[in-house]
């Protein structure tokens, strides 16, 4: 008799729950529309489904599946701003059965949202929600039974954000873009973390991840929070954990302890971008050089590389961007190489006259730093630079070997072009073994004695120019001359220095 009680007791509960649940899906079911009318107008976009359905997964909701958001027309609204495979709002029972409608929980399955920015520098999204037209609108009254539309929580999976900007004509994709809101409104600021992926020209980040408050209460909306990446590219060269802090209030993007480990050494810096302006500080430790990625052909430089820069210009994408930037800033490179200048042979070309046949090979070899190939090999590289016109200019750079140093001063261009003089010391040592006691060594020694070598580095940058100063090579002549027969050595000389060397390529 228990057993049947117990049996019968069982087949009247689920019953019972069944007739609950029926009657919670036709309430549920009738609110649907009610569903879609209010959700939209807490957007203040117009909001279509394919299909509206009832879902019980994790508690009576409502599914809707091919959404689509439109856009505002001010932005070109041909175009959506957000479709989504499917979306699920999750409903409050209790309010439910009070005729009240509070959704506990909105889920977005794979959306595709396009974010433009217009000429003006504003965003689609800064209308989002109606805000534009209810900054413009006579105060309402207040509610008496509580707002038709509350939210607790949004999720967002598997996402696609675009973004272009029509003033720059650039462009961004974040991909594999997950959401978590915590009571989403646009007349609060709400707590969110975001999940990406970035792809853009000449911009990588992996597993992007940034947690901040959004408030998207004001004219335009604001976000401030911190980032993270865990690895990524900038053009060719890679790096790994990236973070800042960012203050974005579009167009304004602001970007402060940015760290970013790269070269085996850390970039620091900070970063101040508006609609027509841009303004950087960047600091660099201990970059090693030989592991940045060089262009075939193209001299570079290896060693550990300290830096300070500041630059400021127009934003990026302006017509006439890169001349109208200007900057200052200083480097140190210790322990380091520059391949493919071709400061060595040109040395060689200018005293081949003075040390004599059979002599080159054995200066090569006691000399590698700076005769020993077209590397030139330092113990220290330095200076300061300022960037102008699309040029950057130094007065100051001093590049120290243990046979050799040398000062130079004079231009680079943004292009790849380069004008630049350079007076080579040589050491004691090689002076004495190049110039022993010949009767040319009191002009070609400077006040310490030690010969002193003008050199022009010019042209193109894959291929640099090497060449003596003329009035260099018009002292050796002279010398040359006031020793007896050597009127043709001389005369060689001239023709073959007076043209010039091109390294690499020639």
């Amino acid at each position: 008799m228990s057993r049947r009680r117990l049996a019968a007791g069982a087949v009247i509960a689920l019953l019972v729950v069944a007739g609950a649940v029926a009657g919670l899906a036709a309430l549920a079911s009738r609110q649907q529309s009610r569903v879609l009318r209010a959700a939209g107008r807490a957007l203040g976009r117009d909001l279509q489904a394919e299909h509206v359905g009832l879902t019980f997964r994790g508690g009576v909701g409502v599914a809707l599946d091919g959404v689509t958001i439109g856009d505002d027309r001010a932005f070109g609204g041909t175009e959506p701003f957000l479709t989504a495979r499917r979306l699920r709002m999750r409903l409050s029972l209790l309010p439910l059965l009070r005729q009240r409608l509070v959704v506990d929980r909105v889920v977005v399955d794979e959306p595709v949202v396009r974010l433009v920015c217009d000429r003006a520098g504003r965003l689609n999204v800064a209308t989002l929600g109606g805000r534009a037209r209810r900054a413009n609108a006579a105060p309402s009254p207040p509610a008496h039974h509580g707002p038709a539309f509350q939210l607790g929580a949004l999720r967002l999976r598997h996402g696609t954000v675009r973004y272009t900007d029509r003033a720059t004509g650039r462009s961004l994709e974040l991909t594999e873009v997950a959401v978590d809101a915590r009571e989403p409104r646009f007349g609060a600021p709400m707590p969110l973390v975001v999940r990406a992926q970035l792809a853009g020209t000449g911009l990588r980040l992996d597993d992007i991840v940034t947690q901040g408050v959004l408030d998207l209460a004001g004219t335009q909306p604001d976000y401030r929070g911190t980032v993270t990446a865990a690895r990524g590219t900038l053009g060719s060269l890679p790096f790994i954990h990236a973070r800042a802090t960012v203050h974005a209030s579009p167009p304004d993007l602001v970007l402060d302890a940015a760290t970013v480990e790269l070269l085996g050494g850390t970039a620091t810096g900070d970063a101040h971008l508006t609609a027509s302006a841009l303004a950087a500080h960047l600091s660099g430790r201990r970059l090693d050089l030989a592991s940045a990625p060089a262009r075939r052909g193209v001299p570079h430089a290896a060693g550990a590389l300290e830096l300070d820069a500041a630059l400021g210009g127009p934003a990026p994408g302006v017509e006439g961007f890169r001349n109208a930037l200007a900057g200052s800033g200083g480097f140190r490179v210790a322990d380091g190489r520059v391949a493919g200048v071709g400061v060595g042979a040109a040395v060689l070309d200018v005293l081949r006259p003075v040390i004599g046949s059979g002599t080159a090979d054995r200066l090569r070899s006691r000399y590698p730093d700076l005769l020993g190939s077209d590397d030139l090999r330092f113990t220290k590289l330095s200076g300061t630079g300022r960037l102008a016109g699309g040029r950057v200019h130094s007065d100051d750079l001093v590049l120290a070997g243990q046979s050799y140093d040398a000062h130079a001063a004079g231009d680079l261009g943004l292009d790849g072009e380069t004008d630049v003089t350079v007076r080579v010391l040589a050491s004691p040592e090689l002076t004495d073994d190049v110039l022993g006691r010949s009767r040319l060594r009191p002009v070609l020694v400077d006040d310490g004695g030690r010969l002193a070598i003008p050199l022009r580095v010019h042209g193109p940058l894959p291929h640099p120019r090497v060449t003596p100063e003329p009035a260099f090579v018009a002292t050796i002549t002279r010398g040359l001359l006031t020793e007896s027969g050597l009127g043709e050595k001389a005369s060689s000389l001239l023709e073959r220095l007076l043209g010039g060397k091109r390294h690499h390529g020639r």
